[in-house]
């Protein structure tokens, strides 16, 4: 098992020279970090200085489509978007909109002008003259230009599956941005939300499924929409909302009750006051909605709102202001609630009951197991901390900021230096690092009296890639027996669920399922550790009794999804949504298990 203590003194080898080591992924949906764009990154126009614009591209043009892509897949895509149009999730969070180098106005700059931009950053696009070297720099400028005047289109492979007895076809196209996909017994249909919260439905009982759109952003108001469910013939939609010049946010649960007329009663669960949102992509905001299993509460998760627990005061507009009494834990309300005020004071939420677990960083989402109880899968941070599934247990600490994966935050111990050359858990190509959020010297004291709950223990034979805490090298828990906590380190755990009516036949019946977002090939925080991503994986679940939590066994058995980012079983049958571009959309899976 690794230390906690993470105070890395080991000669570092340069490997971030290699530009395959370098991305900003994805958050909307976990660790990630994002860039905002060549044109954007603020609320002015940015202009290059007049002296850059006169710069000639060196590099040839078949040069810059060939590098160039591999580049562009490994440091932009997920801002971007595959073609460019800035469609990306990870911009989902920030406050200005990547760029689309379709627009008349990217063309019509200087080769010079992107060139100098891609260099110095601004806002949340770090700069990236000391990754890339100028090559490498002159290859993406010529990449982004040409990708700007490709056709925009994107086409979907057919997902594999790895394992005998699974067969995968294609369902639906849903709308762009897709966060969320749930059922509905009474009628055997089958409902997705947007980001821009759009909600959709299909009867499954149709020979060919058609979506009907069911409530928009104008009928609950919540316009970053990131958690949906449906409880009988109730929605419950949560999400936030921009306020103080998009300076600040609040979060918002909405109950749609759905009537056969369409005249929905739409009523407030909760919203909660202002609080400051962070120009950065570490805004996770309100997510993941469930109903218990008995009917009587409905839970919701509110990730960080920071990457690992530093200050994050949007440009001075939320002065020291770090994680919040709003942020970072799981509340529960009961199912009945309304028109509630949360204030972001710790205490009184706790003496209203609304608290139910606490110190998780982003738990996009969790479901139930037959026995009732709560199982989350969290994204860490930039540094290279392994990614957690928890038991979650009423009035548990689960250790975030000072711990994730089961190694502890660095940040907290005075002596230890944001280096790459002498921590090799810094990996310099995260948004994290190169504006200087590791330099911390007031990062908060652990709370006295308060143990933490560890994530539970994964044993392989996938998914359980860790860096050594001695070597800084890159291990795999299968071959040197380490049972690591719990997931490889930016997997982007998502779309929890739990076969509770035993519905799957062996070997998987009675167990769970996860989507990991992230891609191996494309995303430079998680290439160091594995090429693969994007894939469904079995969890086979073991309890403990020694330690009082779970283990588990983890296998992937589909692979070849583009940004899955949410999944629901339908007896026997798992769907699997994608969550799309802005404009091109994504797909609905289906993975039957025979």
């Amino acid at each position: 098992m690794r230390q906690n203590r993470m105070i890395v003194r080991v000669a570092f080898v340069k490997i971030f020279n290699n530009s395959f080591f370098r991305l900003f992924t994805l958050v909307i949906l976990g660790s990630c970090a994002g860039n905002s764009g060549v044109e954007n990154g603020g609320n002015e126009k940015w202009q290059a200085p007049e002296e850059v614009n006169h710069k000639v591209n060196p590099v040839g043009a078949n040069e810059a489509l060939e590098a160039g892509k591999s580049l562009y897949q490994v440091y932009c895509w997920n801002c971007h978007g595959e073609t460019g149009l800035g469609d990306g999730a990870a911009g989902g969070a920030m406050g200005s909109q990547p760029a689309n180098f379709h627009t008349e106005s990217f063309q019509n700059q200087t080769d010079g002008a992107i060139f100098w931009k891609i260099s110095e950053g601004r806002g949340a696009m770090p700069g990236f003259e000391e990754v890339l070297n100028e090559e490498e720099r002159w290859q993406l400028t010529g990449f982004v230009r040409q990708l700007g005047k490709m056709e925009s289109s994107v086409s979907s492979a057919l997902p594999e599956a790895l394992v005998e007895g699974i067969r995968v076809s294609p369902f639906a196209k849903v709308a762009p941005r897709a966060t969320r996909v749930f059922y509905r017994a009474s009628d055997h249909s089958l409902w997705y939300a947007t980001f821009t919260g759009d909600v959709y439905y299909f009867r499954l009982d149709d020979e060919i499924p058609q979506p009907k759109k069911v409530v928009s952003v104008e009928d609950h108001g919540i316009d970053r929409l990131q958690g949906a469910t449906i409880y009988g013939d109730t929605l419950f939609l949560t999400g936030n909302i921009r306020v103080n010049d998009n300076k600040g946010t609040t979060g918002w649960m909405m109950r749609v009750v759905l009537q056969p007329d369409g005249e929905h009663k739409v009523s407030k669960v909760f919203s909660t006051v202002e609080y400051g949102t962070t120009n950065t992509p570490f805004d996770h905001g309100w997510s993941a909605v469930k109903v218990s299993p008995d009917g009587k509460f409905v839970f919701v998760v509110s990730g960080s709102r920071t990457d690992h627990g530093e200050v994050q005061d949007n440009l001075g507009a939320y002065p020291n202001s770090r994680d919040e009494p709003l942020t970072a834990r799981i509340f529960r309300f009961p199912i009945d609630a309304n028109d509630l005020l949360l204030p972001n004071d710790l205490e009184k939420l706790k003496e209203k009951g609304f608290v139910y677990a606490e110190g998780i960083r982003n738990a996009y989402d969790f479901d139930f197991d037959e026995e009732g109880r709560m199982f989350a899968v969290v994204n860490a941070g930039d540094y290279d901390q392994n990614e957690d599934m928890f038991w979650v247990r009423k009035g548990h600490h689960y250790g975030f900021p000072w711990v994730m994966g089961g190694m502890d935050t660095p940040q907290q111990f005075p002596d230890w230096e944001a280096d790459p050359e002498k921590d090799p858990f810094l990996n310099p190509s995260a948004a994290a690092y190169p504006y200087d959020f590791y330099n911390d010297p007031g990062f908060a004291k652990r709370p006295d009296g308060v143990k933490f709950t560890p994530g539970m223990r994964n044993f392989g034979p996938d998914a359980n890639k860790y860096r050594d805490i001695n070597t800084g090298e890159v291990m795999d828990g299968s071959d040197t027996g380490v049972a690591i906590t719990t997931f490889t380190p930016h997997s982007s755990p998502l779309g929890l669920v739990f076969d509770r009516g035993k519905n799957l036949p062996p070997p998987f019946k009675g167990n769970a399922l996860t989507l990991r977002y992230t891609s191996g090939e494309r995303s430079s925080l998680f290439k160091p550790f594995t090429s693969y991503g994007e894939d469904l994986l079995h969890l086979e679940l073991a309890y403990n009794e020694e330690l009082d939590n779970f283990d588990l066994k983890t296998t992937r058995i589909v692979g070849g999804f583009s940004q899955p980012v949410d999944a629901v079983l339908v007896g026997g049958d798992l769907y699997v949504i994608e969550y799309g571009g802005r404009q091109t959309g994504g797909n609905l899976w289906k993975i039957t298990f025979e």
